[in-house]
């Protein structure tokens, strides 16, 4: 059999394995995309009635956008809105005290997505929208109002059931269905407790017209029509950030969450409700900052950042069963890798599966969880120890030398955005079966070259935050770009 192509989309022949995907979010939608065009027959299913506007923007790295050439409409989808901004650090009061471009934008940088204007910002209902469109062009069914709600793994199949009593069999079921939902029968790995982190983050993207002319928050768009921008205002246990751009703005604002055990997932908030963190008497907010803030629409999305810790076993026993995303993988929105490692997910799972074909398949899921679990983990750490830098900021130090502004949210290092899964799966698929069969030594090479992998927790970062300790996660290993 030879390969087709469909919308300029080259796929290889059909490999006769079946895949259910429950979860159309960005890592469950790229799921679907890598898979078919791997050669599997793919159905989505989504519990809710269409793809969902909400959400703010987000961060891309190259390494989340190294199968994005395959796809000629969706790569020009992707290049139609391009925020290529600057990244600033400013204090409460407005002063600037750093300013520098992404890493994977320096001058002389080469990407393992050479062929990809990136974009630092994406707002990501038009990213899913993309997806979701590129995943309609290519005939991949999606079914909407689907919630599922039992999972049977059997031998040589799983049936995946939905609340109207619709039956889907497959022979691999991948949840993709974030860190909020449990099904009945998706046995992956074992359950573990969500946590409250004891934080919350309150975000929305509105049109820049909802900012008034002559307004105080106005003068923040001065230089806006010719280069959007990314602003973290860094405050006493909080952080602010702005994105601007000519069309959208948005804010992302992180602070203490004083009422886990009485409230729910998110909450609706006003805009005044967000004052009193803000309005510390240790930090004196710029008037325009603060008037940006009372700009945003009426109810603001308060997510509480809840946390759950990292199991290594993302697969069933049998191996039928995967998590991704989020559902594997919890993510403070300060690591800035969420959706990259969804995405990356994505395409380590589908290379996998076609190099494990149909007879390998129960194999192919574990050397994909072993390939990534590692690499995911160090990432979901990083979230903890950005959010202390930012809430933890010498603001004098910084002012005097920006050399002082030791900042992890901005140093990422060249391990992470470099990584190209697809590659890394082939290369490494042989080498970690035998480990995984045989006992054969094998060692991670996608984290930062020299690192030794040490395990943690909320409870171990908890107590090492409480002691007032440094973490030394950053010096272990290589993690310059």
């Amino acid at each position: 059999m030879t390969a087709t192509v469909i919308d300029g989309v080259h796929r290889l022949p059909k490999n006769g394995i079946t895949v259910v995907i429950i979860g159309a979010g960005v890592a469950g939608l790229q799921t679907a995309l890598e898979c078919w065009r791997k050669g599997c027959e793919v159905v989505v299913l989504e519990r809710a009635a269409e793809l969902s506007p909400l959400g703010d923007y987000f961060t891309i790295t190259p390494s989340a956008l190294t199968t994005l050439k395959y796809y000629p409409s969706m790569f020009a989808d992707y290049h139609s809105c391009i925020h290529d901004c600057l990244l600033h650090v400013y204090s409460p009061s407005g002063e600037r005290l750093l300013t520098r471009p992404p890493e994977w934008k320096q001058p002389g940088v080469v990407t393992t997505a050479p062929d990809v204007n990136l974009s630092f910002l994406n707002r990501r209902s038009v990213f899913a929208k993309m997806q979701l469109d590129q995943v309609k062009r290519l005939g991949i069914p999606i079914h909407w109002n689907a919630p599922v709600v039992a999972v049977r793994e059997h031998e040589s199949s799983v049936t995946v059931v939905t609340g109207s009593g619709q039956e889907f069999v497959g022979d691999v079921c991948v949840g993709a269905n974030g860190i909020g939902s449990t099904i009945p029968g998706f046995d992956a790995g074992p359950e573990v407790a969500v946590q409250d982190s004891g934080y919350a983050v309150a975000r929305v993207a509105f049109p820049r017209s909802a900012i008034k002319d002559g307004s105080p928050a106005s003068t923040l768009f001065q230089t806006i029509d010719t280069r959007p921008e990314f602003r973290v205002y860094v405050g006493e246990d909080i952080h602010l950030i702005l994105f601007l751009t000519p069309d959208w703005v948005a804010f992302v604002f992180t602070h203490p969450d004083n009422n886990n055990a009485k409230e729910s997932w998110s909450n609706h908030k006003q805009p005044a409700d967000l004052m009193p963190f803000l309005e510390r008497a240790a930090d004196k907010w710029d008037p325009a900052v603060l008037d940006f803030v009372h700009s945003a629409p009426s109810e603001i999305v308060d997510w509480k950042l809840r946390w759950r810790d990292g199991a290594e076993q993302w697969t069933s026993d049998r191996g039928r069963l995967i998590r991704i995303g989020d559902a594997a993988h919890a993510f403070f929105p300060t690591a800035g890798n969420g959706a990259v490692q969804g995405l990356e997910d994505a395409v380590s799972l589908a290379e996998c599966l076609h190099i494990g074909g149909k007879e390998g398949l129960t194999q192919a899921t574990k050397v994909h969880n072993k390939l990534r679990f590692e690499r995911v983990s160090i990432l979901q750490q990083t979230g903890f120890i950005n959010r202390e830098e930012l809430h933890n900021v010498d603001i004098a130090a910084i002012s005097a030398d920006s050399k002082n502004a030791n900042l992890g949210f901005f140093k990422i290092g060249r391990w992470v955005w470099n990584h190209d899964p697809g590659r890394y799966a082939q290369d490494n698929y042989d080498a970690c079966l035998a480990h995984l069969e045989n006992g054969t030594p094998f060692s991670n090479t996608n984290l930062p070259p020299g690192h030794v992998y040490q395990p943690w927790s909320l409870e171990s970062e908890t107590k090492r935050m409480q002691a007032g300790q440094k973490s030394t996660l950053k010096e272990n290993g290589d993690w310059s770009a």
